[in-house]
């Protein structure tokens, strides 16, 4: 897991993940990372996730990520979200991570058992964010729990029938003060070109109940109307080649975040020692072999 950060199909985040503080606005660039753990790694693998989270907090890391994973779906995913303020800060964070990995060597020796890798696949998607598409982008992130992630992908050539459409339903938004929280991002590499990502955070899974059968509220269809839905479904037919959504749970214990975020809500956020593993009972054959 020293592996630094890399991608993660989905994405979004107004929660400024590189501070991930209370109603942050969202980072301009954001990383993500995707992990894919090998069928009966995950708790190892959590137990040294969990211990390099510890080590960047003993060098006192300037750079976090948000822990997800997934409600329904892959149960041997995890997915981060760091954020930066721009590329030539992402290109630092390297730099900082790297010094890290030399300075704590020993310490991220002792973390990972030796010769284990519990990944089966590992990418990274960058992408960067699109205010004019978001929606009152910025979010309590410390006190959220969970994380709507749409990806999106538009047909090429039609970049501009997706957007028009994005930007009439940020409209019905405004226009019906929707209390929720969206942040579209547009990868910039690390997944097909036209790419979009929309995130919306829940502070508990019943705010899901209000996505059905009116998707963001009644008040927003209205503000919609008939016409501007007609609108959008047909800009959307027409841009829209691919579109997937996924709810993501989030993991502090995986996670490392500022400590604004930590001082928000520290009975949440607060590391907390890793179940020690499981010690394996010997079998009776070898309990014979023993002299």
């Amino acid at each position: 897991m020293t592996k630094r950060f890399l991608f993660a199909m989905c994405v979004v985040c107004f929660c400024g993940v590189q501070a991930v503080a209370q109603s942050a606005g969202p980072p301009p660039v954001l990383q993500i990372v995707r992990e894919d753990i090998k069928t009966g790694m995950m708790e190892p693998h959590s137990r040294e996730a969990n211990a390099t989270v510890r080590i960047w907090a003993k060098a006192k890391s300037p750079h976090h990520r948000l822990a997800l994973v997934p409600v329904a779906g892959n149960e041997n995913e995890v997915t981060y979200f760091w954020g930066f303020d721009s590329m030539a800060a992402f290109g630092k964070a390297q730099q900082d991570l790297d010094r890290i990995n030399e300075t704590y060597k020993a310490d991220f020796d002792r973390a990972r058992p030796k010769g284990e890798d519990y990944h089966s696949a590992q990418r990274d998607m960058v992408a960067r964010l699109r205010l004019d598409l978001s929606y009152n982008a910025g979010a309590d992130i410390a006190r959220s729990r969970f994380m709507r992630v749409e990806t999106i992908r538009v047909r090429p050539g039609h970049t501009s029938e997706f957007e028009e459409a994005r930007r009439i339903m940020s409209a019905a938004h405004e226009k019906a003060k929707v209390d929720e929280h969206m942040a579209v991002y547009q990868v910039m590499g690390g997944a097909q070109a036209g790419t979009y990502i929309v995130l919306i955070p829940w502070k508990s899974l019943a705010e899901a109940d209000g996505a059905s059968p009116a998707p963001h509220g009644q008040a927003y269809q209205n503000a919609l109307g008939e016409s501007g839905a007609k609108k959008v479904a047909s800009l959307s037919s027409d841009s829209i080649v691919f579109n997937e959504v996924n709810i993501y749970a989030f993991n502090p214990q995986l996670s490392y975040v500022a400590k604004t975020t930590m001082d928000a809500d520290p009975g949440y956020w607060a590391l907390k020692p890793p179940p020690a593993a499981a010690t394996k009972k010997p079998t009776a054959k070898a309990e014979e072999k023993k002299p």
